[in-house]
């Protein structure tokens, strides 16, 4: 268990986009670990000479460094998303929302596949689920239901 004040570590995607976008923007893996060194340098001024490595970044350290190799262009993906909802963009169901449906749904007994179709059907007026507001509001109904009797609930 972390503590507070132990920050998030980076994400494996972090590490593909910053060598994507270092070789996209034709830098040798020196330079890009001269980059790296000067984020790591700004948010944390008593690293030591030694201790630079993309390894040891952070979350907030690896987006920094995603910010400066993309430049202006950069914009984080939950504030991507922010925006479109704002926006009124509607953004497509995504496969980690289908399989907690199809989780949760396993949970209620006796309900097969077209049990749940109908569920859907009742909840959002048609099957299958198109945007993340619809599976949101199965997630949300199934969850309150497994809840009610006292089954898991994610």
């Amino acid at each position: 268990m972390r503590s507070k004040t132990q920050q998030r570590d980076h994400t494996t995607g972090q590490v593909r986009a910053i060598f994507g976008e270092a070789r996209r923007c034709g830098l040798d893996n020196e330079l890009l670990h001269e980059l790296v060194a000067d984020v790591i340098r700004g948010s944390s001024p008593t690293v030591m000479e030694g201790a630079v490595s993309i390894k040891s970044l952070t979350f907030a350290q690896a987006e920094a460094v995603i910010q400066k190799l993309k430049g202006k262009s950069f914009v984080p993906l939950r504030t991507l998303q922010y925006r479109r909802q704002s926006a009124g963009i509607k953004q497509v169901v995504q496969e980690g929302q289908l399989k907690l449906i199809a989780d949760l749904a396993s949970q209620r007994e006796g309900w097969t596949a077209e049990t749940l179709v109908n569920f859907c059907k009742r909840q959002c007026g048609h099957h299958p689920l198109r945007t993340t507001e619809d599976a949101n509001k199965v997630i949300e109904a199934l969850k309150s239901m497994n809840q009610r009797e006292g089954l898991w609930a994610a």
